[in-house]
């Protein structure tokens, strides 16, 4: 896991991030890079959050690749540079080969059919429970029920980006034995009409095509400006895979923002976000969770104090709808309280916060999640050095904070080669 925030106003976007990577699920290195530059020369910047590589090739070599083809080229919009960014996932097969894309396929369904597996065993448990055995028609029902609702649910879901039914045909006619394979492993002798094994090919292919993502998604944040732009931008990615040649992505739109105006700016946070959120509203987002569910289960508990032969159903009824009501009320008033006395203040001061207080702001909130972190009996899945960097119109990105894996003083050829590829396409442009 990761802490990342990113901070913009009409002045500049600050980016911070944290240097933990966890392996294995135990063992933690506070040395990851998070943090890059998109473009030698071009103000833009590109964070990475959630998984460290695309099947198995690291963000840093595709992201430092990327801008190695992109030497001297701008665009006129941050927006071009993300699609430039897809666009090139997309175009490399080299890179991510069948077999990888097979193997990745093939966990995927193997992790799904699993989890069919278990909820078709909490199908047969009352069954078993009533008498002591579970015979095989019993078994193939209980399977279909399973396999029919997820199907159903798969269907409704929308495609992921630049995917509709023609890929997911595609993908379901190119991996169908590979499909069958991991049915026989998972399910074995459960016996399978043709129209349930069809419906479970469905779920396997639906997997890979519909907006259903994975914890191994990767988060891709892009921020800063282009050419014709005064104000920063902020496009936030999640990636998760590749089939067929085709990479399974979508925007998140809840993390995307653009600057509009001179008074408008925008606090984002990445991965653990709960201290970002404590910060700005004043209230731990779990401990919010924890009031309204208790709230809920309260107010709902409140009409059965007064259910008695003297009191008419109807007005029972109304004492419900009336509870009801006042519990939205008081979140109602709860929630612009938080904006209001919380949020807001924060935001108007971030309006007018110059560079340096941009960056400070930005580290800040991502050491409070590792102080968090640190100070507790949670493994310190944020931590390490944090990497700083602002990016305007003028100065481009500028690094505040910025971690080597070398001493600089001893690879001043690594700094002198930086901008060769650029200065070699400008020379031959001339």
């Amino acid at each position: 896991m990761t802490a990342e925030v990113a901070i913009a106003n009409a002045s500049a976007v600050a980016l911070a991030a944290d240097s933990a990577v966890t392996i294995g699920g135990q063992k933690i290195y506070n040395s990851a890079l998070k943090l890059f530059s998109l473009s030698k020369i071009a103000p833009v910047g590109v964070m990475i959050y959630g998984n460290a590589g695309l099947l198995h090739v690291p963000w840093e070599t595709l992201i430092k690749s990327f801008r190695k083809q992109l030497a001297g080229t701008t665009y006129e919009t941050l927006e071009e540079y993300a699609n430039d960014f897809i666009k090139y996932l997309q175009n490399k097969p080299g890179i991510f080969t069948k077999e990888a894309q097979a193997d990745w396929i093939k966990g995927n369904v193997y992790a799904y059919f699993r989890l069919l597996q278990k909820q078709m065993i909490d199908e047969l448990k009352p069954i078993f429970e009533e008498k002591g055995e579970v015979d095989a028609e019993a078994v193939s029902k209980a399977l279909a029920k399973v396999i029919s609702i997820h199907r159903d649910a798969f269907e409704k879901q929308p495609y992921a980006d630049e995917m509709d039914e023609s890929t997911f045909g595609d993908v379901r006619e190119q991996h169908k034995d590979l499909f069958k394979l991991v049915k026989e492993q998972v399910f074995e002798e459960a016996k399978l009409s043709s129209a349930t094994a069809a419906k479970l090919y469905d779920i396997a292919a639906f997997l890979h095509v519909k907006q259903v993502f994975s914890t191994g998604v990767s988060g891709i944040v892009i921020a800063g400006y282009g050419e014709e732009e005064l104000y920063p931008s902020i496009v936030t990615f999640d990636i998760e895979g590749v089939v067929g040649d085709r990479l399974k992505y979508r925007r998140n739109l809840d993390k995307t923002h653009k600057i509009r105006a001179g008074m408008e700016c925008r606090i984002i946070a990445f991965a653990q976000e709960d201290m970002v959120a404590t910060f700005m509203n004043g209230l731990n987002p779990h401990v919010l969770q924890f009031l309204q569910s208790y709230m809920n289960k309260l107010f709902d508990r409140l009409p059965e104090l007064i259910e008695s032969e003297a009191v008419e159903e109807e007005e029972i009824r109304k004492f419900k709808s009336q509870s009801r009501k006042l519990l939205r009320g008081f979140f109602d008033e709860f929630g612009k309280h938080i904006s209001e006395e919380h949020a807001n203040p924060v935001l108007r001061m971030v309006t007018a916060l110059p560079k340096d207080e941009l960056a400070a702001m930005a580290e800040a909130l991502v050491n409070l999640t590792a102080f968090k972190r640190r100070m507790t009996e949670a493994i310190e899945t944020v931590g390490g050095p944090i990497d700083v960097a602002v990016i305007s119109k003028g100065d481009g990105l500028v690094w505040v904070k910025r971690k080597h894996y070398f001493p600089p003083e001893l690879n001043r050829p690594f700094f002198d080669n930086y901008f060769r590829g650029v200065r070699h396409g400008e020379e031959k442009a001339k």
